[in-house]
């Protein structure tokens, strides 16, 4: 159940640490390849050492727009679990209308976000294009029973539980006191 929870905060460090030694790295490898540039004309040319830089530099650039489209995702994540929690939508054109992406991209986002484990228990049924979030509730015998909604401290989804108990996100799988 905490797997979900668990993806999201790994993804989200990933793309953080990424981002943060691209800029870092890509600024000392710019005042570096500056640097070089300007000690051509002393020197001469060192074409090795300007080829490493721009190789390093390309790689920081790869790093940047790595990190950058895993916090894109991330962002997505919490769109749609916002759509589907609050709004109770799981039809997959509703919720494309919604983001303004189309139903194509957002069946194949929400797929990979599945397999990256960032919904747990979900799945997209391709009958009739919905998503759906498999609950582990099991009903209880004797009498009534309270129900009370909650808020996911994990990814911000709402869902109800048996008043007083324990109970899990729908969502992301994040215990709920």
């Amino acid at each position: 159940m905490k797997k979900s929870k668990a993806a999201i905060v790994l993804n989200s460090i990933l793309a953080n640490v990424l981002c943060i030694v691209g800029y870092i790295l890509g600024a000392l490898i710019i005042i570096a390849l500056i640097l070089e540039v300007a000690d051509v004309y002393e020197t001469g040319v060192s074409f090795d050492a300007i080829l490493l830089s721009v190789v390093v530099l390309a790689a920081c650039v790869i790093a940047i727009i790595t990190g950058t489209l895993i916090k894109r995702s991330i962002r997505r994540f919490r769109q749609y679990v916002s759509l589907i929690s609050l709004q109770r939508l799981t039809s997959i054109p509703d919720i494309a209308v919604r983001v303004s992406k189309s139903a194509d991209f957002v069946r194949k986002d929400m797929q990979k976000m599945i397999g990256k484990r960032f919904f747990a228990n979900a799945s997209i049924d391709m009958i009739s294009d919905e998503i759906t979030v498999i609950t582990g509730t099991l009903p209880v015998q004797g009498g009534p029973v309270e129900y009370e909604v909650f808020q996911c401290s994990g990814c911000g989804a709402r869902g109800s539980r048996i008043k007083g108990g324990l109970g899990y996100c729908d969502y992301c799988g994040f215990p709920v006191k």
